[in-house]
């Protein structure tokens, strides 16, 4: 169940490393587990249906626990407000983009994130600026996305298409974790994620429904495992966790699972699914993984003075 209940035995540090690391492990394998699921099922059905039944088990536990809910109209829209932007709009995007661009390719891109994040916590931040060497790391990082998808264009892993999605929808996270980080919150941790996940499951399954999706839904064994995988793994556990660590680490830190996810996708897609890598593909990820890694140290050098 929920990570920070289920943990209280240890201390909170050791509480909010295993959080970080089954962030880490297991939203690096969602990447194949969406791959999958796409091939075999509507992808906006698909991730509401996940996200409908990872909020019902979420708030159904919290009811059974007696956990704490928002108090107030506002504090349920506030805790909803995730909801949107973490889970439907990222979410729904990525499960479109991996139509058309293999999942270690996809979470190398969405590494970028806290590239994303390390811009937009500039206004709140005293006396922050970007500097030199935070502008050559962001050009930096980008240039490495343009190689990535340049390479996988040519080796079909990827299509411009798909990329644009990928990067629209890794903006739409960044600004979701800001929100997350700064927002006035009633209630236990456990019930906004259950409400987060209803809230998407509410507004995905309705547009799935729009776009005609269930007329070419058909369960198959591939797209039930998935589903499993998703919801326990990738919704439960994995999101809880990744709430827990927003809330205990500051923003940026907590999104460096951005560049361990990807190396786990990258294995699991080329061992699994049999995706493919060349030359220029692995000279993409390198650079744009090194420039998030370098982002992520030279933030903290400047928060301890040593810049």
């Amino acid at each position: 169940m929920p990570v920070r209940e289920g943990l209280m035995g240890l201390s909170t540090e050791r509480r909010i490393l295993l959080a970080y690391l089954a962030v880490c492990l297991f939203w690096g394998s969602t990447y194949l587990a969406m791959r999958v699921a796409v091939t075999h099922f509507p992808p906006d059905l698909f991730a509401g249906i996940r996200h409908g039944l990872s909020g019902a088990i979420v708030l159904a536990w919290c009811v059974a626990t007696g956990k704490k809910f928002p108090a107030t109209l506002a504090g349920w829209a506030r805790a909803a407000v995730p909801g949107i932007l973490l889970l439907t709009i990222p979410n729904g995007i990525i499960m479109h983009a991996e139509q058309w661009v293999h999942s270690g390719i996809t979470a190398v891109l969405l590494s970028i994130t806290p590239l994303f994040v390390a811009v937009l916590e500039i206004p709140f931040e005293r006396n922050n600026k970007m500097g030199i060497p935070g502008a050559a790391l962001l050009l930096t990082g980008f240039v490495g996305t343009a190689i990535l998808v340049l390479a996988g264009k040519n080796l079909g892993s990827i299509d411009l298409f798909g990329a644009g999605l990928i990067l629209l929808a890794s903006l739409f996270w960044a600004i979701g974790t800001m929100y997350s980080k700064f927002a006035r919150y009633e209630g236990d941790l456990s019930t906004r994620v259950g409400i987060q996940m209803v809230t998407a499951s509410l507004i995905l399954i309705p547009f799935g429904t729009f776009r005609g999706e269930w007329a070419v839904a058909h369960w198959s064994s591939e797209a039930a495992l998935a589903m499993a995988f998703l919801v326990v793994f990738g919704s439960i556990v994995g999101y809880t966790a990744n709430m827990y660590v927003l809330v205990k680490w500051p923003a940026s830190l907590a999104l460096t699972s951005a560049y361990v996810n990807p190396v786990v996708a990258v294995i699991l897609g080329v061992l699994l699914l049999g995706e493919g890598l060349d030359q220029g593909s692995f000279l993409g990820i390198l650079v744009t993984l090194g420039s998030v890694v370098g982002m992520h140290f030279w933030r903290f050098r400047k928060s301890v003075g040593l810049n």
